[in-house]
């Protein structure tokens, strides 16, 4: 992803809520929830420009809702926050922001033990057992396409995070569109969920009207991209930036005004709606480089929550 987010403190197990009470088990891999994923991994106090602290996090753990009946998931860096994430009725997730350190020296099998062992087990069993879903970031932009060794060694490592571990694995890919790599495509997605970052920015959005149509053929097509190269859809997952970036950056808010990124927001996320992804992956909530106020950020994360996703 453009901006990675620290995996420094917090971090989040699923657990399954049955008549009020909370089950934590490790089984709940095919719990009832709404496949919608909130990177919220906490950085507090870090700067004024990359920070997400408690009064964030409280936001994104909105109680279940009409746009989220069944709950939703939070991912992170540790199980700190089970407990609240829990009594909200929602479910926690290992977020992973490593992927590929180790890659010309280990081999992808040896990375999933790695992650297991090193991360998994240290960070999320404090509180609880270890969880099952996790999103790893990211597919290399610049060597994936041209690298066979490098694409094998992560259908590796998804293969034994899901096989040997028994994660539910999400993968974050940079690339919008892809027009090669079928077979390498199809195996990684037989094991993982393909998070497409189109990352369509406040600015670019606001310069199109707003359009929910011209969102949903941006989406359409990074979708049909995927299906083209043998992904199935059910294994497609639409991945958004919510930074508040700056103008020209391309990603995120782009120094759109406060009511041009909550139009903007609103339209993305019809777009993203009508295109019937299976699962929605939000991201960047830590990260101000517009340094605006806390209230501003939590207004934002208000305006996400209120959208039916995905």
């Amino acid at each position: 992803m453009k901006n990675p987010v620290p995996h420094l403190l917090n971090g989040i197990v699923r657990v399954a809520c049955l008549a009020g009470l909370f089950a934590c088990t490790h089984g709940t891999a095919h719990a009832v929830f709404n496949k919608r994923f909130d990177v919220a991994t906490f950085c507090c106090p870090c700067t004024p420009g990359q920070h997400f602290c408690q009064a964030q996090f409280d936001t994104l753990n909105w109680r279940t809702n009409s746009n989220s009946k069944n709950g939703h998931m939070l991912l992170m860096g540790s199980d700190t926050h089970r407990a609240e994430i829990n009594s909200n009725g929602n479910f926690m997730g290992a977020y992973y922001n490593d992927l590929n350190t180790g890659w010309t020296t280990m081999s992808g099998s040896a990375k999933a033990d790695d992650i297991e062992n090193n991360y998994i087990i240290p960070l999320f069993t404090v509180t609880g057992v270890k969880p099952t879903w996790i999103l790893m970031n990211e597919i290399s932009f610049g060597i994936w396409p041209n690298n066979q060794t490098y694409r094998t060694w992560v259908g590796d490592l998804c293969a034994r995070l899901k096989n040997t571990y028994g994660h539910e694995v999400m993968l974050f890919s940079p690339f919008p569109n892809t027009i090669s790599n079928d077979a390498d495509w199809q195996r990684v997605s037989s094991y993982a969920y393909i998070v497409v970052e189109v990352y369509l920015s406040g600015q670019e959005i606001n310069a199109q009207g707003n359009s929910i149509s011209w969102c949903q053929t941006q989406y359409q097509n990074a979708k049909n991209s995927y299906v083209d190269r043998g992904v199935s859809t059910a294994k497609i997952y639409l991945g958004e930036d919510f930074a508040h970036t700056v103008t020209d950056t391309g990603w995120g808010r782009s120094g759109a005004s406060y009511a041009g990124w909550d139009n903007a927001l609103r339209a993305r996320s019809t777009a993203a709606h009508n295109c019937a992804f299976s699962g929605f992956v939000s991201y960047g909530w830590g990260f101000n480089g517009m340094l605006v106020s806390d209230t501003d950020l939590i207004h934002f994360e208000s305006t996400y929550n209120l959208q039916t996703l995905p």
